[in-house]
């Protein structure tokens, strides 16, 4: 019946019965919770905007697009200076062309391959020539004239690489080798005149600190003389009239070594290119803007052959074992390495030097 037909009969209007609505809280804090879980990945996310921002250098959208660029210079923050610094750094480098000559000596060659890694496969002779012709190309990219004495496999008298140095008027000579032992050695070592010229050492050191910037597995120091025997030379750091060095490039027989060689090579080239050229202008060759203060050749004066020492016994290191016993390396007399065959004995004709065994 209708309302009005109930009124009508009953004299009165019909109840309405009260709908009753169900909470359910467990839903309620379940969504509570979801809501506040998504503000708190929203905070997170913001924050995580901001600190991206802030490392970038800038605290709002433009700063940040300016550090990424880096093209633009007109932000005064940390990231902006970091990138001025290796812009000035680079320009540093830069010398006038021709201004400084050196020669890049990739050690043996042709049928003598040096030494070689435990599979034999390996050999001396390429590492070598790989590492020098990246020397090369890095010396070259900062206005260096490079002599090299050999650029392909092909064999040379360590007689003839001297001559190419010294024919060339070069004012720095730099070998490259890598070092070989059955003992478990590693690591980086620079080899010079035992007579310790200034020019010739300072050269070693500067190389050995940039490789060592680069990361090498153990700095084993300059050394002087001849590997066992200090009171002779390798031939080309007696032979050379300008400063010289020998760079032991890891041992080929460390398999540590030869990965960061393989790694690093280009970064080991740029820091020995950039070592040469820091040297250069270190002891006054070179000014700091890049041009030549002296127009005669870079001589190392204190090298025999240069009549720089007056008899044997003032080229000998008389403490080199002790050093070396000290340091946990080798002791006078032990061979570890075969960065060349031969080493000059002052005390013979120019000619003549002393037979070493290369492999050991």
């Amino acid at each position: 019946m209708t309302e009005k037909e109930f009124e009508q009969l009953y004299g009165r209007k019909p109840y309405k019965k009260r709908v009753r609505y169900k909470i359910y809280w467990g839903r309620i804090f379940i969504a509570l919770l979801i809501l506040v879980l998504i503000i708190y990945l929203i905070v997170k996310a913001v924050s995580g905007l901001i600190s991206i921002i802030k490392k970038t250098g800038g605290d709002d959208s433009s700063s940040m697009a300016a550090a990424v660029s880096q093209s633009q210079s007109a932000q005064a923050d940390s990231g902006e200076k970091s990138k001025t610094e290796k812009q000035e750094d680079t320009v540093s480098d830069k010398i006038d062309a021709g201004a400084l000559t050196v020669c890049i000596d990739a050690g043996h060659g042709g049928y003598d391959a040096g030494t070689t890694d435990m599979t034999g496969l390996r050999q001396e002779k390429t590492d070598t020539l790989e590492a020098a012709l990246k020397i090369k190309a890095e010396l070259e990219k900062m206005g260096v004239t490079v002599i090299m004495t050999r650029e392909d496999d092909t064999a040379l008298e360590h007689a003839e690489r001297c001559a190419a140095a010294n024919d060339a008027k070069a004012d720095m000579f730099v070998s490259v080798h890598r070092n070989s032992s059955d003992r478990d050695y590693q690591g980086v070592e620079i080899w010079v005149n035992n007579a310790k010229p200034e020019y010739d050492v300072k050269l070693a050191e500067n190389i050995l600190s940039g490789l060592r910037e680069v990361g090498i597995s153990e700095d084993r120091g300059v050394q002087y003389g001849y590997v066992g025997n200090s009171t002779v030379n390798y031939y080309v750091n007696a032979d050379t009239v300008m400063p010289s060095c020998i760079i032991e490039l890891g041992f080929i027989s460390s398999d540590f070594d030869n990965q960061l060689f393989d790694e690093h090579l280009d970064e080991y080239a740029k820091a020995a290119a950039k070592a040469i050229v820091r040297t250069s202008k270190e002891i006054g060759l070179i000014d700091g803007s890049g041009k030549r203060t002296d127009p005669e050749q870079l001589i190392s004066k204190e090298k025999e052959i240069n009549g720089g020492a007056e008899d044997e016994d003032s080229q000998a290191d008389e403490s080199q074992g002790d050093d070396y016993n000290e340091n946990g390396g080798q002791t006078e007399g032990e061979v570890y390495n075969t960065q060349e065959n031969e080493a000059y004995d002052p005390s013979q004709d120019t000619d003549q030097y002393t037979d070493e065994t290369a492999y050991y």
